[in-house]
Parts: C-alpha cells; structure tokens; sequence
C-alpha cells in the first residue's frame, strides 16, 4: 500500500471513511448526515441575519431542483460563481483547475453522481501541508430565499462546484474561514504544487505573455489581481470593468492578427461570472470586427455575460499589478517550455516543524539573544547542478537583494561583477515555508515568517547565539511576510548548511511546514533535519515505573535489539505528540547530537511523560474550565521554560 498521505492513500478527515460510509447508507437506504460538519450556525460562520425572511435552510441538490446533477456535461471555467462570500480566492483557483483535467480529478475523484448509487455523500481530495486528506462530506447546502447562499453554478441545477467549496470548507473550520485570502493557497491546496508572485512590472509584455504560455502548457494555475490602494478601494470597479482586490484566473493566451499587427492576448476570467472588462479586446469591441471568423471561432469568442473576457497583453500590463502561479513542481518554474515526458530531476524533503514560546520561537535575528533558538534544519548539497545558470536569475531577486531583512540588520547585496552574467554551476535549492492552521474559527491570522540559509563551518549539531553573532546568512526569502507561505530558488555551492524558520517577533507560537526541493544529483547528499536546540527539557526524575521498563525492553529487542533506540514513533502512537516535541525530548537526554537514545534513556524518558500526563489531567479536572487549551503547569529550567498544556476535548498532552 502507498504511504499514507500520498494522492493514492490519502488521510481521512476526521477519521470518516467514505466507501465504509457509503455503503451504510446504501444497505440502511437512509442519506448520509453529517455530524461533524453538521448543518448549523456553527459550521456557517458567518453573523445570523435578524430578518427571519432571510433565515438560512439546508437543503439537498434535488431539494432545490428536481433534475439536479453532480455535473452537467464537462466541467468550464464558466461553471463557477461567487456568492455571497468573500472567497474569490478560492473560485479563481477552482476555475484554474477545471482547465487541467487531470489535476482536477485528484480533487473532485471520478465517479460521483446525484442518481447512480446516490446516498446523499460526496468526498473531495486537498493537499495539506505535505498530505493529501480526503473530505467527505454531505450535500446539505446552506440555502436562502431559495438561492444558494455560496458559491453556484451558471447552470442551475449543477452542484459539483458548491460541494467542492463546502468540503474545503469543513476542511478549515467553516464558510466563514473562507473569507478574503490570496489565491495562491487555494491554488496550493488544489495541486500540492509551489505558488508564486509575479509583478506585472518586472517583465516586458511580450516576455510576460511567452512567461504565462509556457506556464499554462506546464499545467500551471495563474490567476491575476489589481492592487488596491485602501480598504475601501477594495470591490471598487475601475472605469474598464475591472475591480479592485479581486482575483481573476488567467485560463488561456492566444494571439490574433490584425491587419499587420500581431496582437498578443489574455483570456481571464471573473468568478462573479459578471461584471466584465469593456477596454480594447473586451467581447462586445469593435477590434473584433477587424479578425477574421476563423480566428475568432478558433478562440471561441462569445459574446455573453460569462464573466470571461479576452485582453490585450499591453492593457494587461497597465491595468493589472501581480500574476499568481502555481507550478506543479519545480521545473515548471522556469517561465519555459519543455518535455513534459523529461525525467523529474527534483527530489522532495519535507518537514514539520513548531514554534513554541520561550522554547523554540526565538524571532527573526533582530533578537540576537534568541534566534539561535529557532528550528533549525540541516542539508548537505554534494553535486552541482548540470547545466550552468546566470547569477542573478534567482527567484524573487528583485524584492530580495540588498534589503534590509529586518529593522536593524542588513544583508549585504550580491555584488554587480557577480550580475554580469557569468555562467555559474552550483547546487539549485528551492525552498518553502508555511504556517499551518492560521485560517481557524472564522478568522485568519498569520504570522510575520522568514527563514534564512546559513552555510556551516566545519561544526556539527545545532547552531549557538555566538554563530549567528558572527555569520550572515548565504540566502533568505526575503522580508517577514504576513501570508501562509514565503519561498525562494538559490543556487548554492556545494557545502552542508543551516535553514532557520522564524516568526518577526520572539514567542509566538505556530506550527509550520518546510519543504525543499533539491536536484536530483543531491539526493544522498541530503540528510533529516537534526533537532533544533541543545537544551535540556527534562521534567521529572522518578525512578523507572515497571510496566514501562517492560514494554520499552519488549518494543526496543523488537525494533532495534541491545544496541540503540529511535523513540519518535513510540512516542507519537502512545503519547500523539509532534515530531518536532519528540525531537526536542530526544535530544533533551544528552544524545550528544545523534538523535537516538539508548535503552536506559528511552525508559527514563517514558516514565516522565507518564507522569507529567497524569499530573495535568489532574490539574484540568481540577480547574473545570471549557477552554479547549489550559495552561496547567509550567516548569522552569536553567536554558528554558517548559509550558505544559493540555487539550481537554482531545485528551492529549503537549509538551512544549
């Protein structure tokens, strides 16, 4: 079987199985309700409207018409519609994925009907955070004064897109949650790719259409926005037909001629499904009466209200501030065409990773005194790339070079003997950070994030306050971005180095995901990231229980018989603690940088956690709060503080 969270053995949210479902509901004869994202205010999200006129129902598809439909002949970018939610974001990259086929079908799997072996339950597929999870969801939709009260279809009895958009949304928390975002993370969401930002500016317009061209050939998703000055200039409609702050999906290019002039055009799309572009190349412009119906019926020029519009490249570039992409993997990136067929050259390591305060979350190197403690992770990149590259083409260069990293510190910029094109053969490394779970309980909030790439001296283990006083980072993504995630492509010689992840300021807490593509050449070269910091986190000193003598002897003469232990997976089965915890509790017992404990240490180990689990669920009966987090202890040592915590509605402990 395939490894679980990969796209053919992906998680199940919320443990529910969907052909285990499925097949109750068949032999039972009775729809599918779901109760964990059950038809309520709860899983809304959203104000309740006092007017009782205006009270939302939850109806099923052939509730609200009889010759209801899962989908209605094929899947267009036409068949999307906004509603009334601020999720445009998520429309933009939903009408980007019915362009791609087989893309789409790992998010919205074959096979599903509203007539055929129907029992009221659909299931969807979303990457997150390195896994793919399947949703599984009813169709009960929220419905008011008879309408949809989210996203629809143009074809009214069409349903696919309205459960797509209620699953992602159980997937978050709620409807609410949906609201305002960057189109890049449902993009991400859709795909498992890496997505980007592209300024308008930074190109010529003919060099930006061949960009986007090659990019939509790759299966790339693109979308597009205008910048809004201000909040309140946000929904705004400019005097072409374009709005402010609003995403719209790039799903073709072409070019027309006309007359003598090669015209180079945009088609984009609107998830409102109206309010269209009325510049030159717009549908109802006389410029199309100068094209011959060949080239028209070839770009199936239609006429209607659809939301879908044709522009010129030069508009484009003057009306439009920033291009959104989502490239699949890396070699899509490079704004060129290639052999799909080609071998992949990119090997993948991911990591999960936590900021906790006063442990692991030491702010960015404004605070010199605590970076240091930040996550850190180690790669060692042996073998140069291939082929050769100019210095220079690096990703994001333009927003990174010679910046100030943060109020303060200053990162020397590369200098111009080494941007004059000079043909260079190093380690090509891409990497990304995310924040997970900032999009929670009907609101958003991200934290500030960076991280920074070190390169090490010759010194093995976690990095100390007196390295980073005396080095400067190599690369970096940049300045601390309030969005979920930050990238950059780096080209790096051959050597091992040091990636930080960091919040701006000390002590927040998170949790995060890095990934890191590398060239193939170096995939032996790459190693697992070691755990962040050196510092002890013991809690207890009672002598070693008995049971837990024996089932640490049985499971190590197992597992690793009379020489060594690795504990992560013991300790995430029966205690369900993070990896990166487990890392830290590891590396608490003095392994001397090896990150495996010895027998005498895994049960001394065990023995504590034990302990410290029955002292907070003590603590937590005691103190009857409903918080679903309880502060119960905190324990002080010489390097750090340790803050105990219990989640009172899952029973699990957390040490951090």
């Amino acid at each position: 079987m395939s490894e679980l969270g990969s796209f053919d053995n992906p998680v199940k949210f919320k443990d529910q199985d969907y052909d285990v479902l499925l097949q109750k509901c068949l032999k039972s004869a009775v729809l599918f309700s779901d109760t964990v994202f059950a038809a309520n205010q709860s899983s809304l999200g959203i104000p309740v409207d006092p007017d009782p006129k205006k009270a939302v129902k939850w109806l099923r598809p052939k509730e609200i018409t009889s010759n209801a439909v899962f989908v209605e002949g094929t899947m267009g970018t036409t068949d999307i519609c906004q509603g009334q939610l601020g999720n445009c974001w998520l429309l933009a990259a939903l009408s980007c994925l019915t362009m791609h086929p087989p893309l789409f079908v790992k998010v919205v799997p074959s096979g599903q009907s509203l007539s055929e072996s129907y029992a009221g339950i659909f299931r969807f597929r979303f990457w997150q955070y390195g896994e793919w999870v399947e949703v599984v969801v009813d169709d009960r939709l929220p419905v008011r004064e008879g309408r949809l009260l989210f996203s629809y279809s143009r074809t009214t009895n069409e349903f696919w897109s309205a459960l797509v958009e209620k699953a992602y949304a159980k997937l978050i928390g709620s409807y609410g949650s949906l609201k305002g975002g960057i189109v890049s993370e449902g993009m991400e969401d859709f795909t498992g790719g890496i997505a980007y930002s592209l300024h308008v500016s930074s190109r010529p317009p003919r060099m930006l259409w061949r960009a986007i061209t090659a990019a939509l050939a790759r299966s790339s998703l693109l979308s597009c926005f205008i910048q809004a000055a201000s909040v309140k200039e946000i929904g705004s409609v400019t005097s072409e037909g374009l709005i402010k702050g609003h995403a719209y999906a790039i799903t073709d290019t072409d070019k027309v001629q006309k007359a003598s002039e090669e015209v180079l055009l945009l088609r984009l799309r609107n998830p409102w499904g109206f309010v269209e572009y009325c510049g030159p190349w717009s549908d109802k412009c006389q410029d199309w009466d100068f094209i011959d119906n060949a080239q028209k019926a070839r770009l199936e020029l239609a006429k209607v209200e659809d939301g879908e519009f044709w522009i010129g490249i030069e508009d484009f570039c003057r009306l439009f501030n920033t291009v959104e992409m989502c490239s699949v993997n890396p070699d899509s990136m490079s704004g060129e065409a290639s052999d799909d067929t080609a071998t992949p050259s990119w090997t993948l390591s991911s990591h999960q990773g936590t900021w906790v305060p006063m442990c692991s979350a030491g702010g960015s190197r404004r605070y010199p005194r605590s970076f240091w403690k930040n996550p850190q992770f180690q790669m060692i990149l042996s073998e140069k790339d291939v082929d050769e590259y100019d210095y220079g083409e690096d990703e994001e260069g333009e927003e990174v070079d010679g910046e100030d990293d943060e109020e303060g510190v200053v990162v020397a910029p590369i200098s111009k003997t080494e941007k004059q094109g000079e043909k260079k053969k190093k380690c090509t490394v891409l990497v990304e950070l995310l924040q997970k779970y900032r999009r929670q309980k009907d609101k958003v909030h991200f934290l500030y994030i960076a991280f920074h790439i070190y390169k090490l001296q010759d010194k093995p283990g976690s990095l100390d306050q007196q390295f980073f006083s005396n080095n400067r980072p190599v690369a970096r993504s940049g300045k601390y971005r309030s969005i979920r995630s930050v990238w950059r492509k780096v080209h790096l010689e051959p050597s091992s180095y040091v990636i930080v992840a960091s919040t701006y300021r000390p002590n927040q807490q998170g949790e995060f995901f890095l990934r890191v593509y590398t060239k193939t050449g170096n995939i032996q070269g790459f190693q697992d990231f070691p755990c962040t910091n050196n510092y002890s986190v013991m809690v207890m000193s009672k002598p070693v229980l008995p049971e837990d003598l024996f089932r640490v002897q049985k499971w190590f003469d197992e597992k690793a018989g009379s020489v060594s232990i690795s504990v992560p997976s013991m300790l995430e089965k029966d205690y369900e603690l993070p990896l990166e915890t487990c890392r830290q509790l590891i590396f608490g017992e003095d392994t001397g940088g090896r990150g495996r404990l010895n027998r005498a240490q895994a049960e001394k180990l065990l023995t504590s956690l034990r302990n410290l689990s029955l002292s907070a669920l003590t603590q937590c009966r005691l103190a009857q709060t409903k918080r679903p987090w309880n502060v119960v202890a905190v324990v002080v040592y010489p390097k750090c503080f340790t803050v105990l915590l219990f989640l009172l509605f899952q029973n699990k402990i957390i040490v951090a």
